[in-house]
């Protein structure tokens, strides 16, 4: 065995070692279940490989998945890595404009899936591979196996960033210093609630290396992954907040045995301090992990919730690399809020498949993504927001987040967005809306709870109540898509 081994061959040493251990456990909604062991996983990879050889992919091309989560989304990502493909998950209910436009900057070799239009390019149905099986395994491509994620689009058209390693292991080297002091090792049961074209992706794939079994759900159903963690004994898991407060409703944890849980990862935007609590004690701190970091992979801040308590609210420290806060291009006293650079142990520009922008870099070797935020005389990071989104009242800074946290932590509220409206003297004021859990609930109410919480350039000077926030799979607000009344 050579030392450094692709993700397909890291599978294929895992099904000669352990074939009838369950790679895959695919729920469906109503909670029956479809189990993949690695050999038989290795074996449909290898077919679905050849079926995607003949229709011309080869190393280095780009391959389109867009299929939802289950074995078949698993399957195909495992084909394209065997020829040395760079996989590119797409969600497979996007708008068929978003779909061509990404199409049209990337230029795949493939698409596999079942499109919701018609596409200039060759397109793979799942039923041309079905289940089938094949012992041999695809020559060994002349590349390595790549990925790339299509950003969010919250903040303006997505851009496809492409992972910055390789999808390869040392197998001598897992679990990697890193992988033990965030919770996972070898051989554990992980659940994969979160989209497998976004963050479910990496946490699927790294756990195959893993040797682990991977619990699927087709979508987040606070039930389904409820029941999941019971069911299977589950030790890993990654959710965003919104999941979190969903979780904490009847119908979902409370209650549950989660004594299984040995770490939870949460990240992807600012958790409610009290769902946070809440689940430090389901769980107890040293399970509880939060991370903080972009797609564009510049570097990876994060905190276990017993140092969650020394510091509350912070992100924490990154780990590898370093991190500043700068304001007019100079480093900013603790506590005082600007935008934050990162370090990354290799400083470097993201890789784009198409356009992407060059980022913002500070004495060369410090690069952002537009978050603003401080640190704290520990060298413990804080977010406040971003810098595209704030609020300029007057001349005085609001940072929506700080103001979502607090209309989130009034027990009638469910979700919230603030965002900045037009004013004939301020310039802006900002504007909230809100989806209420209580129908009882009054604007006179819920102003006189930011009021006592709040400075009053803070406050929201109007309040609307929605019935839901357009947020995507992976709970990021969509705020270029909110209108305000």
């Amino acid at each position: 065995m050579t030392a450094v081994r692709t993700i397909g061959q890291r599978v294929a040493d895992l099904a000669e070692a352990h074939p009838e251990r369950a790679a895959l456990v695919a729920l469906s909604r109503n909670g029956s279940a479809t189990t993949v062991g690695y050999r038989e996983l290795d074996r449909r990879a290898n077919h679905c490989a050849a079926v995607l050889a003949r229709h011309g992919l080869g190393a280095g091309d780009v391959v389109v998945i867009a299929l939802p989560n289950g074995v078949d989304h698993v399957v195909a990502t495992l084909a394209g890595w065997k020829l040395g493909a760079t996989v590119l998950p797409l969600d497979p209910r996007s708008p068929a404009g978003d779909t061509a436009q990404i199409l049209t900057d990337v230029a795949p070799a493939l698409f596999v899936g079942v499109p919701r239009q018609e596409l200039p390019i060759r397109v793979v149905d799942p039923v041309e591979w079905g289940s089938g099986e094949s012992h041999h395994a695809p020559p060994e491509p002349s590349g390595p196996p790549r990925s790339a994620l299509a950003t969010g689009g919250t903040t303006g058209r997505p851009k496809v960033v492409v992972r910055r390693r390789p999808w390869t292991f040392d197998p001598g080297a897992l679990p990697s210093p890193h992988d033990r002091a965030v919770g996972l090792t070898a051989g554990q049961v992980q659940l994969v609630t979160m989209p497998l074209f976004h963050g479910g992706f990496g946490a699927l794939h790294h756990g195959l290396a893993l040797g682990h079994t991977l619990v699927t759900t087709p979508m987040f159903i606070p039930r389904l992954v409820a029941e999941a963690i019971e069911r299977y004994r589950v030790n890993v898991l990654r959710l965003v907040p919104t999941m979190m407060r969903l979780l904490l409703e009847p119908g979902g944890v409370l209650g549950r045995d989660l004594s299984s849980v040995t770490a939870l990862h949460h990240g992807t935007g600012p958790c409610p301090p009290e769902v946070k609590l809440a689940w430090l004690d389901l769980l107890g701190p040293e399970r509880v992990y939060e991370s903080y970091g972009a797609q564009e992979q510049i570097g990876f801040v994060w905190i276990r919730g017993d140092e969650w308590l020394r510091h509350p609210g912070s992100v924490g420290r990154p780990a590898p690399g370093t991190v500043a806060v700068v304001v007019d291009g100079e480093p900013a006293a603790p506590g005082v809020v600007g935008e934050v650079f990162l370090r990354p142990a290799t400083a470097k520009q993201p890789e784009y498949l198409g356009s992407g922008p060059q980022l913002v870099a500070w004495r060369d070797e410090y690069l952002s993504v537009g978050d603003l935020g401080y640190l704290d005389a520990d060298g413990y990071l804080f977010i406040k927001g971003r810098v595209q989104e704030t609020i300029n009242v007057g001349g005085a800074k609001v940072y929506p987040a700080e103001v979502e946290a607090v209309l989130t932590s009034h027990p009638g509220i469910a979700d919230a967005c603030v965002v900045g409206r037009t004013h004939p003297i301020r310039g802006q004021v900002p504007h909230a809306l809100v989806v209420p859990t209580d129908p009882e609930l009054s604007q006179a109410e819920l102003d006189a709870y930011c009021r006592a919480r709040l400075t009053l350039h803070k406050v929201p000077a109007s309040y609307e109540f929605t019935a839901t926030l357009p947020r995507n799979d992976a709970g990021k607000l969509r705020r270029g898509t909110v209108s305000v009344s």
